[in-house]
């Protein structure tokens, strides 16, 4: 009886954790949520976002890493929400389904509108690879019957200007596109394609060629410093207002 007492209070305290519903569900990769994360994209997107949200951003995550078994099992999972800007929930060994699993997670909070971003940790991979991960996913969105006008793909944008020497090689704008291309030749007429390129090609911060310049913003620290040589991690200036032109899309 003990035991049955523990296990219902365990699976109390889970749901509880979990509760929806959200007008918003957000899933992404360190652009979206990482423990060292000050000014990246999802530091600015949950200020811009209109209604109730949740986050979640793992660092080094592809879509495949949220659904089925996963992967990553020694990286951090990263919550924001309209009462926590960026609560680390730790290893996911330890969380319920409904806080690593898209499955899961489109079930417990119904959310009105969905947005993935990924791409940048796909730079490696091929073609057929890139469209691999990206029909897992697809399917979920099949299966819980998302309709296209509430689902949205966010393909990543230019790379940002480094101080001496770039830290990740193989972020340029041939593999951007590329990876852009084949994500939006996947998805097709079941989610709706935001071009990271397309989105920041008149942004203030783009210097017209390829890079997004480097532009801190006082007192958000994390775009400076040991960053300076991060040519992967959109941050400071560039990062808000990749934000807050998602958000204008997500709010109408």
């Amino acid at each position: 009886m003990k035991k049955f007492i523990a296990i219902l209070m365990f699976s109390s305290l889970a749901h509880g954790t979990c509760l929806g519903p959200k007008d918003f569900l957000v899933l992404g990769d360190s652009q979206t949520g990482a423990t060292w994360a000050k000014s990246y994209f999802g530091n600015f997107l949950q200020e811009c976002l209109r209604g109730d949200f949740i986050i979640f951003g793992k660092g080094g995550s592809n879509p495949s890493s949220w659904y089925g078994r996963g992967n990553l099992p020694n990286v951090e999972i990263i919550k924001r929400d309209s009462n926590n800007p960026h609560q680390n929930l730790g290893l996911e060994s330890g969380l319920p389904l409904c806080q690593k699993r898209v499955n899961q997670m489109i079930d417990e909070y119904q959310p009105k509108k969905i947005l993935f971003f990924f791409g940048d940790n796909m730079i490696a991979s091929s073609d057929d690879d890139i469209k691999k991960e990206m029909n897992g996913l697809l399917s979920v969105i099949a299966d819980k019957k998302i309709k296209k006008e509430d689902c949205y793909f966010l393909t990543p944008t230019y790379e940002m200007e480094v101080k001496s020497k770039r830290n990740v090689s193989r972020k340029n704008l041939a593999n951007t596109t590329r990876i852009s291309k084949n994500i939006l030749q996947t998805i097709q007429e079941k989610c709706q394609h935001l071009d990271g390129l397309e989105i920041m090609k008149d942004s203030p911060f783009f210097d017209g060629k390829e890079l997004l310049r480097r532009v801190l913003i006082q007192g958000r620290p994390g775009c400076g410093g040991a960053a300076e040589n991060d040519n992967i991690h959109i941050c400071g200036e560039a990062a808000k207002d990749l934000a807050e032109k998602v958000c204008q899309k997500l709010n109408s």
